[in-house]
């Protein structure tokens, strides 16, 4: 019963770690792309806010339920396909923090831009494109640690490695 349970915390963490960073993430595409910077401002806003107190809360939820589930179950954690998704959430875990940075100054510059009055300008593109690169890296990481969760297997048998 106890598996079943964190097993359940574990699929909600990962609605929330999904739902709320792919929100946040096309909800901050969206306004940037209208380039209002009031807009983005206040979007940028609260998807830092949001960010910060439920989708990070949510990724270390995902981590320690998944941990504990490897261990209610025996499951190694050496095992293939285990060992690589702990690998790739870690890889997706480190780009976590510049990303709450980038978007903090995103934030900034848009409110900056919209008390003077000015368009967003370069420097606000400068912090957006590897925001939004690393957008696509984050979540493409996390589409394969699903994957190979799901799966149970290795990303080396489903690249046809072994």
């Amino acid at each position: 019963m106890l598996y079943f349970f964190v097993k359940y915390l574990h699929i909600i963490a990962a609605v929330f770690l999904f739902g709320f960073g792919m929100g946040s993430y096309l909800y901050l595409i969206a306004a940037v792309r209208g380039r209002n910077p009031v807009v983005v401002a206040e979007v940028a806003r609260l998807v830092v806010r949001f960010d910060t107190w439920v989708t990070t809360p949510a990724g270390v939820l995902q981590l320690a339920s998944g941990l504990g589930m490897a261990y209610l179950a025996g499951w190694p954690l050496g095992s293939g396909w285990l060992r690589d998704a702990l690998l790739i959430f870690a890889a997706v875990g480190l780009l976590w923090l510049p990303v709450l940075v980038l978007q903090g100054r995103l934030r900034h510059l848009a409110a900056a831009a919209a008390a003077a009055g000015q368009p967003l300008d370069e420097a606000f593109a400068r912090q957006y494109r590897p925001w939004f690169w690393m957008g696509v890296a984050g979540f493409s990481g996390m589409f394969i640690t699903v994957l190979l969760m799901v799966t149970k297997r290795s990303l080396g048998a489903w690249l046809g490695l072994g």
